[in-house]
């Protein structure tokens, strides 16, 4: 995208950000972010002046790093899920990341994290070894817990979050927080 200037990749964001269905795809956005983090100096300005969380921006971002081959198959839109691109992306090297793009991009009954994630751990990864990968990659000062729900408890936590369009994390830590706020006002047995 050669074209971009600050007008058309703040409209890309706008547009493809903000509400369910996008119309480009997510090297695009990537790009866009990219750009936009070059002109105003950092992802976190990006990030306040499109109204987003800097962790999204990052998770945009990162997509630039992959190989060509998997970028190829996100701008095709053949993995068109910001979850399911961002895990293709932490993964530790370029053929994994291969391996676990054609996974996704094939499969055919659902686009399910769950699902991208099952076919990386077939790899031979734990989920023990993918949380520690995970932990160790995060930036310092951001803080992760994995926790595993049921299919129930997670499809009602995401219908939830889309009722209040907000991301499920977001819906979790506003959950915890709000916790937290009843516990300092009553004693703790």
């Amino acid at each position: 995208m050669s074209n971009l200037d600050e007008d058309t990749a703040l409209s890309i964001l706008f547009a493809n950000t903000k509400r369910k269905k996008r119309q480009v795809d997510l090297m695009t956005i990537a790009r866009s972010c990219e750009y936009l983090a070059h002109l105003y100096g950092s992802q976190s300005a990006v990030a306040k002046r499109v109204g987003l969380h800097s962790e999204m921006i990052r998770q945009f971002m990162s997509l630039l790093r992959l190989p060509e081959e998997v970028r190829d198959r996100v701008s095709s839109r053949k993995i068109d899920r910001l979850d399911v691109a961002y895990r293709i992306a932490m993964l530790k090297n370029r053929d994994e990341q291969i391996a676990a793009a054609k996974s996704a991009a094939n499969l055919t009954s659902s686009k399910d994290i769950r699902d991208v994630m099952r076919i990386v751990m077939k790899g031979g990864e734990s989920v023990e070894e993918s949380t520690r990968r995970v932990l160790a990659a995060k930036p310092k000062g951001l803080h992760i817990f994995v926790m595993d729900f049921d299919d129930k408890t997670y499809q009602a936590l995401r219908q939830r979050a889309r009722d209040l369009k907000i991301e499920p994390a977001q819906l979790v830590k506003q959950v915890v927080e709000e916790w937290l706020n009843r516990q300092s006002k009553e004693p703790i047995h």
